[in-house]
């Protein structure tokens, strides 16, 4: 890299550290104001930071490449966002905001019992702890292969400033260095993008028409083949599940939406977050077909047997000029640092409210149990160093994030559906369905050439089928509570019920 993006580069680490410590700085004494912003963050803001918890460095740098070597079909898997968000605001979110939950598990704990909760709560730490990996690793072998720096001090760097602010200043401070990464991730792949255009022989219409001629700008498949990756059939079904799943049972992006004052605040964070995640992945994957185009006009910028992962970084490192290289590293490591910080912050959320203070709850003041939270973020980030090189083998970096997080959400989300919509679930069932959907994944995904694009779908059938089988032949727990879809109680109610003020 030239001096110029090097200097880009320091600025971005230097500035965004620098944000993150000043949003840290007002004293953090009770686990709403740590955990949540004190529910005051305005919904617009709620939404960037939604956005920028959604769209990774996997994304930004596995989505391009994905097109690059395919085509347009893996938008399949994202057009049925915005719907299914819609569904979780009017299905899960009233649960969430009229009990003043800070844990989306503590529902499982109200409806069920507070062993049901920690269960859920241990199985997302371990979905989430697993694909930290893939987050991490990211921007760490962008970083390590555009400075030289060894790949093993790459992830220590990252680790250590994205800790900093979202240690010291929870939530509130990853809200608003979300703001700004935001804003780098997405303007550094438009401006490329705009780049590609203007520089291409022929323009914008001469790269879509070599695209198309290439079969570059298909999008629907209606192959019906469980052992393909994208369909129109898997993404109408399995991948509509794991986007509901994502939004309404995930403590990562919960506690992101969570923070808006209303229920109609949380409501607009998550549907206009929804949409701004699906036109970011528009756009990645346009740029991958642009990149192909291009590099049919202008041949030699991306070798042909580049991995789909290396693709968008080969690129910008043979192709542009000095400035996009600081500019897009930048932006990998914006992308990265945001989820990052997002999943830590989660982790630690999860571990403290669903394990700790439920299994050995001692009486001390919330600003202890914040300190307490401290530890547990820090302790993540640990695990989160050892996951990034675990990662490595497991294929390119975004399927391998999408793989590990499909195995546990379905039988997560059984557990919700169990707890909302059948009357006569008991936290016996609960857990053994989701005990079952684990390990259906788990033989699925070794004996048979299923697609993990169906995994989500299958661990939430397993989890809802077994777990309202086993909860037929068992008592229902004297300290459950009707938390059913039809037994919501009005919002002042609910906040009588519940155990965060």
């Amino acid at each position: 890299m030239s001096t110029i993006d090097y200097a880009i580069l320091v600025l971005y680490l230097v500035g965004i550290t620098a944000i993150g410590l000043l949003a840290s700085r007002s004293a953090k004494t009770t686990m709403v104001e740590y955990f949540l912003g004190n529910r005051a963050i305005p919904w617009l803001i709620s939404a960037a930071s939604l956005i920028a918890t959604g769209i990774s460095c996997r994304s930004l740098i596995g989505m391009p490449g994905l097109t690059f070597k395919g085509d347009m079909t893996y938008l399949q898997m994202y057009l049925p966002l915005p719907f299914t968000v819609v569904i979780a605001a009017w299905i899960f979110l009233p649960f969430y905001v009229r009990f003043r939950m800070i844990s989306v598990y503590e529902y499982l704990g109200l409806r069920f019992s507070d062993g049901v909760r920690s269960f859920a709560s241990v199985l997302f730490q371990l979905q989430t702890a697993l694909i930290t990996g893939t987050v991490i690793a990211a921007p760490s072998l962008v970083l390590s292969e555009v400075t030289g720096m060894s790949y093993e001090w790459s992830v220590i760097v990252l680790l250590i400033l994205t800790l900093l602010y979202t240690v010291m200043g929870g939530t509130k401070a990853i809200i608003w260095t979300d703001m700004a990464q935001l804003a780098i991730f997405v303007g550094a792949p438009f401006v490329i993008g705009v780049y590609i255009c203007t520089q291409a022989d022929g323009g914008v219409a001469n790269l879509i028409r070599v695209a198309g001629e290439h079969g570059k700008l298909r999008v629907f498949d209606f192959t019906f083949d469980l052992g393909t990756e994208v369909t129109f059939w898997s993404a109408l079904f399995s991948m509509t599940c794991w986007h509901l799943a994502n939004f309404s049972i995930n403590q990562e992006n919960s506690q992101r939406y969570l923070t808006a004052p209303s229920e109609r605040d949380c409501a607009r964070t998550m549907v206009w977050g929804s949409v701004g995640i699906l036109a970011i992945w528009i756009m990645l994957l346009s740029i991958g077909v642009l990149l192909f185009a291009y590099n049919v006009l202008h041949p030699g910028n991306v070798p042909p047997n580049t991995a789909a992962d290396r693709v968008f970084p080969a690129f910008v490192l043979s192709a542009l000029p000095n400035g996009f290289k600081g500019l897009f590293v930048s932006a990998a490591l914006a992308a990265g640092m945001a989820t990052l910080a997002s999943m830590v912050n989660a982790m630690g959320t999860a571990s403290l409210l669903d394990v700790w203070k439920v299994q050995r709850d001692d009486g001390a003041a919330e600003t202890t149990w914040i300190q307490r939270a401290r530890l547990l973020t820090v302790f993540w980030g640990v695990v989160s160093f050892g996951a990034a090189f675990v990662v490595l083998k497991v294929g390119t970096v975004i399927t391998a994030g999408i793989k590990l997080g499909a195995v546990i959400i379905g039988a997560i989300f059984g557990m919700f559906l169990l707890g909302i919509f059948f009357p006569r679930a008991t936290a016996t069932g609960a857990v053994v369905g989701a005990l079952a959907g684990v390990v259906a994944l788990i033989v699925v995904s070794l004996t048979t050439k299923i697609s993990w694009a169906w995994y989500c779908l299958i661990g939430t059938f397993v989890t809802v089928f077994v777990g309202y089988a086993v909860s037929c032949l068992t008592p229902r727990s004297a300290t459950a509570r009707p938390l059913t879809w039809w037994e919501l109680p009005p919002r002042n109610d609910a906040r009588k019920m519940t155990r965060h003020g």
